[in-house]
């Protein structure tokens, strides 16, 4: 039974317990399987992904993770050839450019809420994924990548990934870490006063934070088996700070350094077969 003080666990169901927070957000984490999430009814608003959210990103936009699409380009083609492929959170579709360039044979889709890029040979759907209606359609992988971490009703959203696939497809779902070494450093430089990086990473936009086990426990439960977990970072280019800082940046590199030196990185990736 959940006491009143605690939360429904928004990955697993089990009871969280407040853990932290600043301002209007209060952060609870789950005592059954470790997910961290912000108590979305609490917020004073929610977080609204326009032209300002996009300038605080431009570090992230202009330096695409190019590793990262090579590993999902290279998942696709040892599933499928000529893959039915829709990336959900398609931003600015810099991963179907890549894919298109890549493989020209492979069926492209793209949804976004907000970017709507044009892209030859890339068809692109304008909506929101809990509730854009795609018909019968079916695709061989679905791919989301830093996308599931913003959104409130995280299983619906694997749910959801799972009802768009063919028997056998697979998922890509790509999401920050909270056990990474930058996660930690964060947490322990709040407790000492210096609160910068953790209201970074703990935003309004970030609803929730994914444990390597309970993201697991969220695509399994969705019906998706896990067929691969990988660890990795970002570029060091890709990070977007508040200030324009070279100490601040040498530290998110050390951190980096170390996630890969104890297998603690920043982001997740895992890749899954639905069942």
């Amino acid at each position: 039974m959940i006491s009143a003080q605690a939360l429904a666990c928004t990955v697993c169901g089990g009871p969280a317990h407040r853990e932290s927070g600043f301002r209007d957000i209060a952060l609870y984490r789950c005592e059954r399987c470790g997910h961290c999430f912000t108590d979305v009814a609490g917020l004073e608003h929610l977080a609204e992904y326009d032209d300002a959210w996009e300038a605080l990103h431009t570090n992230w936009f202009d330096n695409p993770n190019i590793e990262l699409f090579d590993l999902v380009a290279t998942t696709i083609e040892r599933h499928k050839l000529d893959a039915r492929v829709i990336d959900v959170g398609a931003g600015r579709g810099e991963l179907l450019d890549y894919l298109r360039k890549r493989d020209p044979k492979l069926q492209l889709t793209g949804l976004d809420i907000s970017l709507h890029p044009e892209i030859e040979g890339v068809e692109f759907i304008s909506g929101d994924f809990a509730d854009t209606d795609c018909g019968d359609r079916r695709w061989d992988v679905v791919v989301s990548l830093a996308t599931i971490e913003h959104v409130a009703d995280v299983r619906a959203f694997a749910s959801r990934l799972r009802d768009v696939l063919e028997p056998g497809g697979l998922a890509i779902t790509m999401t920050l870490d909270d056990r990474s070494v930058l996660y930690a450093v964060a947490r322990l430089l709040n407790r000492v006063g210096y609160r910068v990086p953790f209201e970074r990473l703990y935003d309004r936009f970030h609803l929730n934070h994914f444990t390597s086990r309970s993201l697991r426990t969220l695509l399994e439960d969705a019906g998706l088996e896990t067929v691969a977990h990988h660890h990795h970072n970002i570029p060091i280019s890709a990070v977007d700070l508040p200030t324009e800082s070279s100490i601040l940046r040498a530290g998110v590199w050390g951190t980096f350094v170390l996630g890969r030196l104890t297998g603690r990185m920043y982001l997740q990736t895992i890749v899954s077969r639905a069942r």
